[in-house]
C-alpha cells in the first residue's frame, strides 16, 4: 500500500563547513621580490620563474610561445596597461602563488592552430592560489584569467584564487573567462574554490560576469564550491557550453550594489549563440544564492530553454541567511589550512538536537539543554520564510504537515546571531 505521511530526511549536518580547502584562498608568499624587465620566450622547456616583480612596464610583462614544464610562482606584477602574462599553445604550465595588482589583463592562455607545436592547443594549464585584484583593461575582452581555446586536456584548472574588485579602481570584463575550451567526459576544466568580491558597474558592460564558461562554445566544465560576494554584475554562467556543472557554490548579492540598470543573475544557462553550437546536458545543482536586484528582487537563477533541459533544479537554494560576511575581510592571502565559508557560531558540544533521522511522520522535533531566546525558522527554496517559532522548552515541535513535499532550509539563531544551518527534505 502506498504511503501517504510526510518524511523529513536531514541533508547536511553543519552547512557552514562547506569547503575544507587543503591552502585556503589567495597567495601562499607575499616576498621578497626582486624587480625585473619583460620575459619574452619562444619554444622554451623545463623553466621557473620565481620571485620577481613586474612594475609599470610597457609590453606584456611575461610571453610565452610554444613553452612547455614552465612554473610562475611567487611573482608579483603591478601597475601596467598591458597583459602580465601571456601564453600561446602552452603545455604543462603551472602559474601559483602570484600577486596580480592593477593590470590590464592577469593571465591569458591561448591557442593558435596554424602552429603545430602542441597539436595547436594547450594542455596541462593549471592557475592556482593567486591574488587578483583590481583588473584595470576595460571591456570587452579583459581578463583576470582567460582560457582560449585550452581543450589539450591534462587538468586545466583555475582553482583557489582570490579575486577582488574595488569600487571605482576596476575596470573588467568577464573575470574568469573560457572562450571555446573544452574538456571531456574524465578531464573536465575545473574552476574550484575561488573567491570573488566586489565588481564595478559600467555603462559598456551590460553582460560581464564572475564566471563565463562556454563563450562561443566549450563543453566538460566543472564549476565547483566557489564563493561569489557582490560581484554586481553576473554570476556564474553559461553561454553555450554543453556537459556544464555548476555545483555546490555560493552567491550573494545585495541591492545596495546591484547594478542599477541591468542586474543579471547569479546562475545562469543562456544560448547566446543559438543555431551556431550546442547548449545541452547541463547541471545546476546544490547550490546556495541570494541575488537581489536595486529594486529587492531576488534574480538567483536564469535557466533558458534554448540551453534545454537543466538537472538539478529543485536542489539549489534561494538563502536569505547569506550575506558579505561569508568572505573573510581579506582574501589576498591563503591563511591556513582549514577555510570556513560561514561566519557561523556553533559550540563544541551542540546543545540541540533535531531529529530522528529520518523523521517518520508530520513533525520536526528540536531538543535544547538550556532554551534561551533562539528562534527557528524554515525558508522554502524562494528564499521565503515558511516558519518562524520560538524556543520555549527543552523540546521545541514544529508542525511539518501543511508543507509541499522538497528541499527546505532550516535556521536556528540567537540575538541575531546563526548558530546552525541545515537542509531538510520534506516528502
Amino acid at each position: 500500500m502506498k504511503r501517504t505521511y510526510k518524511q523529513v530526511v536531514l541533508i547536511t549536518t553543519l552547512i557552514f563547513i562547506t569547503h575544507i580547502l587543503s591552502f585556503g584562498q589567495g597567495t601562499r608568499y607575499t616576498g621578497p621580490y626582486t624587480p625585473s624587465g619583460p620575459i619574452v620566450w619562444n619554444g622554451v622547456d623545463n623553466k621557473i620563474i620565481s620571485g620577481l616583480s613586474f612594475t609599470k612596464l610597457n609590453q606584456d610583462n611575461i610571453q610565452l610561445w610554444e613553452c612547455s614544464n614552465i612554473t610562475i610562482k611567487n611573482c608579483k606584477f603591478s601597475k601596467s596597461a598591458y597583459k602580465a602574462i601571456t601564453a600561446e599553445n602552452a603545455k604543462n604550465l603551472l602559474i601559483e602563488d602570484c600577486v596580480f595588482d592593477s593590470v590590464a589583463d592577469g593571465v591569458l592562455v591561448n591557442s593558435h592552430n596554424g602552429n603545430p607545436f602542441n597539436g595547436g592547443t594547450c594542455s596541462g594549464v593549471k592557475v592556482t592560489h593567486n591574488y587578483f585584484k583590481n583588473i584595470i583593461g576595460g571591456w570587452p575582452g579583459h581578463h583576470a584569467v582567460q582560457f582560449a581555446g585550452v581543450n589539450g586536456g591534462g587538468g586545466n584548472q583555475v582553482n583557489y584564487n582570490s579575486f577582488e574588485s574595488i569600487h571605482l579602481q576596476s575596470h573588467v570584463d568577464d573575470i574568469v573567462s573560457l572562450f571555446k575550451s573544452y574538456g571531456s567526459v574524465n578531464d573536465s576544466i575545473q574552476i574550484i574554490g575561488n573567491w570573488f568580491r566586489g565588481g564595478d558597474y559600467n555603462a559598456e558592460n551590460h553582460t560581464g560576469g564572475a564566471i563565463t564558461v562556454g563563450d562561443n562554445g566549450g563543453a566538460y566544465v566543472l564549476v565547483k564550491n566557489n564563493i561569489l560576494v557582490n560581484v554586481v554584475g553576473g554570476g556564474i554562467g553559461n553561454a553555450g557550453g554543453s556537459n556544464i556543472v555548476f555545483e555546490n557554490n555560493i552567491l550573494f548579492q545585495d541591492r545596495a550594489t546591484a547594478n542599477p540598470a541591468n542586474q543579471t543573475a547569479g546562475l545562469i544557462m543562456y544560448n547566446f549563440d543559438e543555431g551556431k553550437i550546442d547548449c545541452s546536458s547541463n547541471t545546476i545543482r546544490n547550490n546556495r544564492v541570494y541575488y537581489s536586484t536595486t529594486n529587492g528582487n531576488l534574480l538567483n537563477i536564469q535557466a533558458n530553454s534554448n540551453c534545454g533541459p537543466i538537472a538539478g533544479l529543485e536542489t539549489n537554494i534561494s538563502d536569505p541567511t547569506l550575506s558579505a560576511s561569508i568572505l573573510p575581510q581579506n582574501i589576498a592571502k591563503a591563511k591556513g589550512i582549514t577555510t570556513e565559508t560561514e561566519p557561523v557560531v556553533v559550540p563544541t558540544n551542540t546543545l540541540y538536537k533535531i531529529y530522528p533521522n529520518p523523521v517518520f511522520g508530520k513533525s520536526i522535533v528540536i531538543t535544547f539543554e538550556n532554551p534561551g531566546n533562539e528562534k527557528i525558522s524554515i525558508y522554502n527554496l524562494n528564499g521565503q520564510m515558511i516558519v518562524d517559532q520560538s524556543i520555549s522548552s527543552n523540546r521545541t515541535e514544529i508542525n511539518t504537515s501543511n508543507l509541499i513535499a522538497g528541499i527546505y532550509l532550516l535556521k536556528i539563531s540567537k540575538d541575531n546571531k546563526t548558530l546552525e544551518v541545515r537542509k531538510i527534505r520534506v516528502g
